[in-house]
C-alpha cells in the first residue's frame, strides 16, 4: 500500500495519464485519466545504502581492584624496607594518599593501582571478560571472596 498522488489516500495504486502527466493513483482518482498499468503498482524503491562491513565485535574488560589491596600494598612496601614517605616520594604520590591506602580508607584508581603492582610486584587489579566469567589475568584462588563476576554467574543462573 502506498500514499495516492491525489487524494493522499492510502490504497493499491495504478499509473495513470492524467492531464498529460503520469501519476501513481488509486482507483478512484485513476477515473480523472487514463489507466496506464493496472496491476499493482508499487513506488520506485530508494537505492539501499550498502551496510559497511560490521565492526569486530570489541571485548568488554572489566577491571576490579582486589579487595585485600591494604595490606598488599602495606605488606610490600614493608618488605622492601620502606617507610610511606620513602615509597610516596618514589612514586611521586602524596603520602597521606600511601597512608589512607593502607588503612583502606582510600581504593587507588587502575592506574594508581598498576603504578603499584610494578613498584611493589603484587597484583591488586584482577580483570574480567564482558560477561565477568573468565578472569583474564592471573587465576582466582579459593577464599578470595565473593567477587562482582561471582555475582553476574549467579544472577545469569537464577533469571
Amino acid at each position: 500500500m502506498s500514499t495516492c498522488d491525489m487524494c493522499g489516500k492510502e490504497a493499491e495504486l495504478v499509473k495513470a495519464r492524467i492531464e498529460g502527466t503520469l501519476l501513481d493513483v488509486c482507483d478512484e482518482c485513476a477515473r480523472f485519466g487514463e489507466i496506464v498499468e493496472r496491476r499493482a503498482f508499487r513506488p520506485k524503491e530508494l537505492p539501499q545504502r550498502q551496510a559497511a562491513a560490521p565492526k569486530p565485535k570489541r571485548k568488554e574488560i572489566l577491571q576490579i581492584i582486589v579487595t585485600d589491596y591494604a595490606d598488599k600494598i602495606k605488606n610490600a612496601r614493608e618488605k622492601m624496607g620502606l617507610t610511606q614517605e620513602e615509597f610516596s616520594k618514589k612514586l611521586n604520590e602524596r603520602v597521606s594518599i600511601m597512608q589512607k591506602m593502607e588503612a583502606g580508607q582510600f581504593k587507588p584508581s587502575i592506574d594508581l593501582a598498576r603504578k603499584l603492582e610494578r613498584e611493589l610486584h603484587v597484583h591488586l587489579v584482577e580483570q574480567y571478560d564482558e560477561a565477568g566469567e573468565i578472569p583474564l589475568s592471573t587465576p582466582k584462588t579459593k577464599g578470595e571472596g565473593f567477587t562482582l563476576g561471582d555475582f553476574v554467574k549467579v544472577r545469569k543462573k537464577h533469571h
